[in-house]
C-alpha cells in the first residue's frame, strides 16, 4: 500500500513540477521549443495560463483560436484591410512614427519606417495598439504593457524610439560590412542566416525570433530564439555571433 501511494505522490510531483515550468514559461515570455500549440507558448492566446490580470480567452479571443489573432484565411469583406500586409495578416498594424536606428558604423542601408514583417511585430509589441484589435475587434482593452510589459519595443520611456534596440528593416550586407558573417553561415538549425532574412536579404524580427516557437528553430527557455545566447546552455551569446564577427 505505501508503494502504491508513494508512486501516487511522485506522479502529483511530477504534475506540479511540469505545471510550473509552464507557468514559469508564460509568465517569463519564454519559448518551450514545442509548437505554437503549446499551453505555454507565449503567442498562445487561447488560454491565460500564469495571467491573472488578463480576461479569460473566450472574452477578447471569442473563437479561442491560436492563429487568428494574427492570420486569418478569408477576409470575410471587412472594412479594414489588414490583408494588404500580406501573410493573410488579420490584426491592427501600428501608425506610430518611428526613430529609425542610426550609428555611425551602420554600414546596411535601413528603411526610413519599419516595413514588412518588422511592422506586423510592432502592430502588438510597440505599446500602441491592443492585442485584441484583430478580426473584427475595433476595440482596445488590452496591451502588451498589460501581458508582458517587458517586451514593449521600443519600450515605454523611450515611444517610438527604435535607436535602442537592434536594427530591423536593414539590408544585411556582408560586403558593406566585413564584420558581418556570410549569409550561408548557419542560424542555428533554422537554415543559413539568409533563411531568416526577409526576401533573403532584409533583417527583420524573425530574423532573431521563431514567433511560432517550433520545434527544431526555437530554443527552449529562451525569448523565442533561433540561437540561445546563454553560456549554460553552451552558446554564451550565440545569437550574436552568429552573424557578428568579434
Amino acid at each position: 500500500m505505501m508503494k502504491i501511494v508513494f508512486k501516487i505522490s511522485l506522479l502529483a510531483l511530477l504534475f506540479s513540477i511540469g505545471s510550473l515550468l509552464v507557468y514559469i514559461s508564460k509568465v517569463s515570455g519564454d519559448g518551450m521549443g514545442l509548437g505554437i500549440a503549446n499551453p505555454g507558448s507565449p503567442h498562445n492566446f487561447t488560454d491565460d495560463l500564469g495571467h491573472a490580470e488578463l480576461p479569460a480567452a473566450g472574452g477578447w479571443n471569442f473563437r479561442e483560436e491560436i492563429c487568428r489573432v494574427c492570420h486569418v484565411p478569408h477576409d470575410h469583406d471587412r472594412a479594414t484591410d489588414y490583408g494588404a500586409n500580406g501573410l493573410l495578416w488579420n490584426h491592427q498594424v501600428s501608425n506610430a512614427t518611428y526613430v529609425m536606428y542610426s550609428s555611425s558604423t551602420l554600414n546596411g542601408t535601413i528603411a526610413s519606417s519599419p516595413t514588412g514583417i518588422a511592422k506586423m511585430c510592432l502592430g502588438c509589441h510597440d505599446g500602441t495598439v491592443g492585442i485584441d484589435v484583430f478580426d473584427s475587434h475595433t476595440t482596445a482593452t488590452l496591451f502588451i504593457a498589460d501581458y508582458e510589459a517587458d517586451h514593449q519595443v521600443p519600450g515605454a520611456l523611450f515611444a517610438g524610439n527604435l535607436n535602442r534596440t537592434h536594427p530591423i528593416s536593414i539590408t544585411y550586407d556582408e560586403a558593406a560590412d566585413k564584420n558581418l558573417r556570410p549569409k550561408s553561415t548557419p542560424m542555428g538549425t533554422s537554415g543559413t542566416i539568409a533563411d531568416v532574412l526577409e526576401g533573403g536579404t532584409t533583417v527583420q524580427c524573425h530574423s532573431c525570433h521563431d514567433v511560432h516557437d517550433q520545434a527544431g528553430e526555437a530554443v527552449p527557455d529562451t525569448h523565442l530564439l533561433r540561437v540561445s545566447q546563454k553560456a549554460s546552455q553552451g552558446q554564451a551569446s550565440g545569437l550574436c555571433l552568429t552573424c557578428h564577427i568579434k
